[in-house]
């Protein structure tokens, strides 16, 4: 049987081989032509002799079986490093209904319902409600299919699937961390959820700066309604965060304890508050401290707002994580994968969680 590769294919392996030579070069101390040679002439021999070779590994690589469990691995690496850590997970407590929803019951959590009956964060499916318990519904996060050629599979000589699969699995972190935070701020100001405007000077946008001294007054809110000290977490916007930096540099003072790793864990906690900074954070309206909805249009009085919260009186719930896959087709030479993964945060008492808005000069 004749065997023959695509210029195309052969050209692919040949970039690929460059940039994998250039890449191991100064780790291996091996000439890169050298690599490069090697790398082009397995790849492009495999191909030839097997040409179905890179084909069934990526097909394997799309079995639903063998990802999910490595999909679900990353959700949990990337909670770990992030505030969602600090959060009791209620996991267990999550059950399957019909089709693929799944519910956590409030009583199985210690949950209060009154609040969360009029959270502004979710357009959350009730059930009934039977002896003062209440099932929720966990949020479905799923991903638009993308789109992987046969051609692809065929002849490219690295993981393209995993590649996809990473893309997804960003695409979801991102958004259920963006809900996440957003239902750990206050829906307004109450007796037990406090709401603090910033008095540092302006920013030149007509911006009241914050300042540490707006710390230290969130911190006497906290301690006025006897908030326990451990686990207290404060989450701040990006521009907030700038401000304490530019505080510090202003006073000549060290900016080291504002140093952040990856998942923007500061080096020292603020105020008591164990501190993060997050880029996304919930909208509020400044005039009447009020939250707004979640993914709401963003209009002109319209601020982001750190927040904070006593991570014991929160939850979180994670459901089932599935891969999905459309195989080619004889209409359609291609693969279609993407994912879908359920989860939820929610606060189980009407309490101990406040939020800072910036004030207008």
């Amino acid at each position: 049987m004749k065997r023959k590769l695509s210029i195309s294919a052969i050209l692919m392996n040949l970039l690929l081989a460059i940039v994998a030579g250039m890449f191991f070069s100064p780790l291996v101390g091996c000439n890169p032509a050298v690599i490069a040679f090697v790398v082009f002439a397995g790849g492009t021999g495999v191909q030839f002799i097997d040409p179905m070779f890179f084909r069934g590994i990526a097909q394997e690589g799309l079995n639903q079986e063998i990802w999910t469990d490595v999909l679900v691995q990353d959700f949990r690496d990337a909670e770990a490093a992030s505030f969602l850590n600090l959060i009791p997970d209620e996991s267990r407590h999550v059950v399957a209904t019909r089709g693929e929803n799944e519910v956590i019951h409030l009583v199985d959590v210690g949950a209060d319902p009154e609040v969360l009956i009029n959270n502004t964060t979710y357009p959350i499916g009730f059930a009934d409600q039977t002896d003062n318990d209440i099932p929720i519904s966990l949020d479905s996060f799923t991903t638009k299919a993308t789109r992987v050629s046969d051609l692809e599979i065929q002849y490219i000589a690295y993981d393209k699937i995993r590649l996809v699969q990473e893309k997804h699995k960003n695409a979801i972190m991102d958004t259920k961390h963006n809900k996440a935070v957003h239902a750990l701020g206050p829906a307004a100001e109450t007796a037990t959820t406090p709401v603090l405007v910033t008095s540092g000077p302006d920013d030149g946008t007509g911006r009241k700066r914050l300042i540490m001294k707006d710390l230290v007054d969130h911190k006497k809110q906290y301690d006025s309604k006897k908030i326990p000290l451990a686990k207290r977490v404060l989450v701040l916007t990006s521009d907030h965060y700038n401000d304490l930096l530019i505080e510090c540099i202003n006073a000549n003072k060290s900016t080291d304890h504002l140093a952040h790793d990856d998942a923007g864990l500061l080096n020292t906690r603020l105020c008591g508050f164990l501190t993060f900074m997050y880029v996304d954070m919930p909208y509020y309206t400044l005039a009447t401290l009020t939250k707004k909805s979640f993914g709401a249009a963003v209009v002109a009085g319209d601020v982001q707002a750190t927040v904070s919260f006593y991570a014991p009186d929160m939850f979180r719930a994670a459901g089932s994580t599935k891969n999905y896959t459309d195989e080619p087709t004889t209409q359609n030479h291609a693969w279609l994968y993407n994912v879908r993964h359920n989860y939820i945060v929610l606060p189980r008492k009407t309490r101990a969680q406040g939020a800072i808005l910036s004030a207008d000069v």
